[in-house]
């Protein structure tokens, strides 16, 4: 959702349009532009005017605490936070005492009905602690009119009782344990994470930290296997737990006060990695240069850098890498032939945090600029995009599904060939592709072993391997 959005390094106030309601908006962390960078939103409930003050406390605490920890802290230079102030009538957090088990709450909750804007309740869908946000229009309605590119939503309940939810909308009071909280609900809700504690039937599906896959060579986890505690733990208890399986006994996506496990930081990285292109900026951006100067210089002049730093950059002139982890690179154009050459800048996270297969493959960002040497000087054509492109399952026995999501519209042609080389057939070829190309292909006619996909995306050449078993 990169939308153009009002925003700067202070409190902004957005301007009132048409009948929908304008709240204050506070800037609790700015890295760089809305559109570029993920944007955190944190909304607060059952605050009044006379509270607004303590909604920011509240939201500035939850927003270091979160960065805090890992891998959050990692990829904070990702991130905007922003704090809108949304007003309510009356103070608190509604408790209708409607569900079977407030009665088990400890300390005990009081009946309690406030008029607040967005409606967060205790009880909902029959749990006493699934604290939710009801009144659902009004909560879209603040967004899109002051936050319209909001990436993920947090919603404080001011109540100082333990109660929390994920989905759309991750949820917690202001309870002493609020902020372990968020950091759980945040998992399901920005990285699909399910909880690793059973938590109901009606919960249980195929996850990137569930399964019901028990061989060790095949579970989706399989390259963290037998490190950091990771192994295959069958779930406990009641209904179907016994059929499904999780990859730690310690992760906070079952205790809180736990670290995330390995899968699970893995995913939440996997999920920036989604959201954003790291190269912010570069020059040159002119669409032509001419130039009669000997050197001409690049740059990648904005990076989004992980903590501790785990770019990759390397630089290619005519496919050739020529330079790695530089952010310019200088070209000789006395030592080019007259014709036509790419330099190309790549960009790839190379953390320890991720034991992705292929991952290079499948998140990069590359800038490209063609130069045309003559007699009569350079001329320079630049393009970036950012290309994120998958293949899964891998390995697959019968069917594989190619994803790619692109920067700006390209070219796609994507070719099937074997190990040694020799081209088995055409898969795409598709004259102009305007950001997403998703196609399913079937392998089941084709013996087992290795192969390629040789992927041309626009000027830019890759080759990503995948088994068939």
């Amino acid at each position: 959702m990169k939308k153009l959005i009002l925003s700067s390094l202070v409190t902004i106030m957005i301007v009132h349009t048409g009948n929908a309601q304008i709240f204050q908006v506070d800037t609790l962390q700015y890295k760089g532009a809305s559109n570029k960078y993920i944007n955190i939103v944190i909304m607060g409930d059952g605050y009044m005017e006379a509270e607004q003050n303590h909604f920011i406390a509240d939201a500035t605490y939850l927003s270091n605490y979160l960065f805090a920890q890992s891998p959050w802290s990692n990829y904070m230079n990702y991130f905007n936070v922003f704090a809108i102030k949304v007003i309510s009538a009356e103070s608190g957090t509604k408790h209708p005492n409607s569900s079977g088990d407030c009665a088990s709450a400890s300390p005990s909750v009081p009946v309690s009905n406030p008029s607040t804007y967005l409606g967060c309740s205790f009880d909902s869908y029959g749990i006493h602690r699934l604290v939710v946000p009801t009144n659902t229009s009004n909560l879209v309605n603040v967004l899109a009119t002051n936050i319209p590119n909001y990436d993920q939503v947090l919603v404080i309940a001011n109540s100082p009782y333990y109660g929390a939810s994920g989905g759309s909308f991750a949820t917690s009071t202001v309870n002493e344990f609020s902020n372990e909280i968020t950091s759980h609900e945040i998992g399901h809700s920005f990285a699909n994470l399910a909880d690793e504690y059973y938590a109901g039937d009606i919960y249980a599906s195929e996850k990137p930290n569930m399964t019901q896959q028990t061989n060790a060579d095949l579970v989706k986890w399989k390259n963290w296997m037998g490190h950091s505690g990771v192994g295959i733990y069958q779930h406990c208890c009641g209904g179907s737990s016994a059929l499904w399986y999780k990859p730690h006994t310690s992760c906070k996506m079952e205790a809180l006060g736990n670290a995330f496990c390995s899968v699970c930081k893995e995913a939440i990285i996997e999920k920036i990695h989604s959201f954003v292109n790291p190269v912010v900026s570069y020059t040159p951006t002119e669409s032509s240069i001419n130039s009669t100067s000997q050197f001409i210089d690049f740059k990648l002049t904005k990076l989004m850098r992980p903590s501790p730093n785990t770019l990759n950059i390397i630089w290619k002139l005519n496919g050739v890498a020529v330079l790695s982890n530089l952010d310019s690179i200088q070209i000789d154009q006395s030592t080019l032939p007259d014709g036509i050459h790419t330099l190309s800048a790549t960009v790839v996270d190379t953390s320890t945090l991720l034991r992705v297969n292929n991952h290079a493959t499948m998140h990069f960002s590359t800038i490209t600029w063609n130069i045309s040497k003559s007699s009569t000087g350079v001329q320079l054509k630049s393009a970036g995009n950012k290309i994120t492109c998958s293949i899964f399952p891998n390995p697959s026995s019968d069917r594989l599904n190619i994803s790619i999501e692109l920067g700006k519209k390209s070219k796609v042609a994507i070719q099937l060939i074997s190990i040694e080389g020799n081209f088995i057939e055409q898969v795409a070829n598709e004259t102009l592709v305007d950001k997403n190309f998703m196609k399913t292909i079937d392998i089941g006619h084709l013996a087992n072993g290795v192969y390629a996909l040789v992927f041309k995306l626009g000027d830019f050449i890759h080759t990503q391997t995948f088994v068939k078993q």
